[in-house]
């Protein structure tokens, strides 16, 4: 396969994120590699459901209320990111994009009310999540040697949690590398500082993936709820193709048999297109091309 082709199947399974209705959520490959908490050749430590003080050492303590504050602790290089709260979808129509988020309550015995996710050319990524209650209700091993006073705890195939608001996940590098940016010995990520300068600090769904000049540059989406009847999906394209703009263009214009609304707005090199719907239109909106 040549490199152009490989690159444009990646590219396309990127895009494919934000054109599906349904975001299932992944930790990693973890949950869908036959991923276990239990290792017979290891002896658990857990059986009872503990507070996070049952775990030793520091603890993590960051905001993580958007996508931005979760760039602000990830590892520079990042070339996709993701952010979801959970619990403010629930009950509501834009529940339906975040997936079955079950799997991530299983995985810790409680409620997970915020996730955010990155990931890396190289395949590697980190996660952070929110739960509640905020209890160790999962199998898991000491790591013999702490990181920083951090005390990994091993979930079992190189996956490791650190204990906190949010708790951390990945495999070892990967969570190291967090605590040193969370801890100021690293650089956050600065990949999509311009592109985020338009985005909302507080959409309780938002994405972005670095595309490198197929579409667009840099693509990035929100969706929010306006009131209790009306919809938002927030695009953002950080210099956006002649192909692309041109189809945007067509679209604003040919929207009112499908009940949308579009507002398209130009900064510089980012353009940025709102389209809103009420609740009988909201299939429409989750289906309209992205490019």
């Amino acid at each position: 396969m040549s490199p152009r082709k490989k690159d444009e199947k990646k590219y396309t399974k990127y895009v494919g994120i934000f054109l599906a209705v349904i975001m299932v959520g992944s930790i990693g490959m973890f949950f869908f590699s036959g991923g276990s908490t239990n290792n017979d050749n290891e002896q658990s430590e857990n059986v009872q459901v503990s507070g996070f003080e049952s775990v030793p050492g520091e603890h993590i303590g960051i905001t993580l209320n958007s996508i931005q504050d979760g760039l602000q602790v990830t590892p520079d290089n990042v070339t996709t990111a993701r952010y979801m709260d959970i619990a403010y979808l629930k009950g509501t129509p834009l529940q339906y994009l975040t997936g079955n988020t079950s799997v991530y309550n299983n995985f810790y015995g409680s409620n997970v009310t915020k996730l955010y996710s990155a990931g890396y050319d190289n395949s590697s990524w980190i996660e952070m999540h929110e739960i509640d209650p905020q209890v160790v209700a999962f199998q898991y091993y000491t790591a013999p040697e702490t990181y920083k006073g951090y005390q990994p705890l091993s979930r079992g195939q190189g996956i490791y949690n650190v204990i906190g608001t949010p708790m951390i996940l990945g495999e070892q590098q990967s969570v190291e590398d967090t605590i040193d940016v969370i801890e100021g010995d690293a650089e956050s990520a600065q990949k999509f500082n311009e592109i985020l300068q338009f985005a909302s600090a507080d959409a309780p769904i938002q994405q972005v993936v670095d595309l490198e000049n197929e579409f667009a540059d840099q693509y990035y989406v929100e969706w929010a709820i306006e009131d209790g009847s009306s919809f938002r999906r927030t695009a953002l394209y950080a210099n956006p193709t002649e192909n692309t703009m041109t189809n945007l263009t067509i679209r604003a214009s040919n929207t009112s048999q499908k009940g949308l609304n579009y507002n398209i707005t130009e900064y510089g090199n980012i353009i940025k297109v709102d389209i809103t719907a009420n609740a009988s239109n909201f299939y429409a909106m989750a289906m309209e091309p992205i490019q």
